[in-house]
C-alpha cells in the first residue's frame, strides 16, 4: 500500500465566497464538499474511492453479500456496483463466491488483505476526519458528530 500524500489544503471547490457565509444551505454544501474532497484524495493514493471504502465497512460489519444485496443497501447502481467489486477484486480485497444455496448468485466477501487494507484505510480517513474537524473544539467535535446523524433521519410527514 502507497504513503498517502496530504491533501490539497485549499481547492476551487471548496472556496467559500464571504458574501455567502451567512446561508446554512451554502456551508453546508461546501463542508461536506470539502470533507469528500479530503477524503477522495486521500484515498486515490491506495487506488480506492468512497464508494469502495463503504463497501469494504459493510463486508467488514455485516459479512458477505450478493452485489445486488450491497448495490440496495448502499444505493448505488448495478453497473457501478460491478466496477466498484471488480476494482476492489483486481486489487485482492474482495473475491466473489457462489452463494449456497444458489450459484448463479456471487456473493461478495472481504479478503484477509482487505481486511488488512481496510484497517489502514480507516486510518486515513480518520486523519482526514481530524484534519476537517481540526478548527472545532473538542466539545464542538463531539456536539457535530452527535447532531448531523439527527438531521438525516427520515421525518415522519404525519
Amino acid at each position: 500500500m502507497k504513503k498517502p500524500a496530504k491533501p490539497i489544503p485549499h481547492c476551487e471547490s471548496t472556496f467559500i465566497n464571504p458574501a455567502l457565509k451567512v446561508y446554512f444551505g451554502y456551508c453546508l454544501n461546501k463542508a461536506a464538499l470539502k470533507y469528500k474532497t479530503m477524503t477522495a484524495q486521500a484515498l486515490a493514493h491506495y487506488g480506492i474511492v468512497t464508494p469502495q471504502l463503504g463497501i469494504m465497512k459493510l463486508l467488514q460489519i455485516q459479512g458477505p453479500k450478493s452485489q445486488i444485496t450491497l448495490g440496495q443497501e448502499m444505493f448505488i447502481d448495478k453497473a457501478s456496483m460491478v466496477k466498484f467489486i471488480d476494482g476492489l477484486e483486481k486489487i485482492k480485497y474482495v473475491r466473489r463466491i457462489p452463494a449456497s444455496g444458489d450459484r448463479r448468485i456471487k456473493m461478495v466477501e472481504l479478503t484477509p488483505k482487505g481486511q488488512k487494507g481496510l484497517e489502514a484505510l480507516v486510518k486515513v480517513q480518520k486523519e482526514m476526519e481530524n484534519e476537517f474537524l481540526s478548527p472545532l473544539t473538542a466539545k464542538e467535535k463531539e456536539l457535530i458528530k452527535e447532531i448531523l446523524p439527527k438531521l438525516l433521519i427520515q421525518q415522519d410527514p404525519t
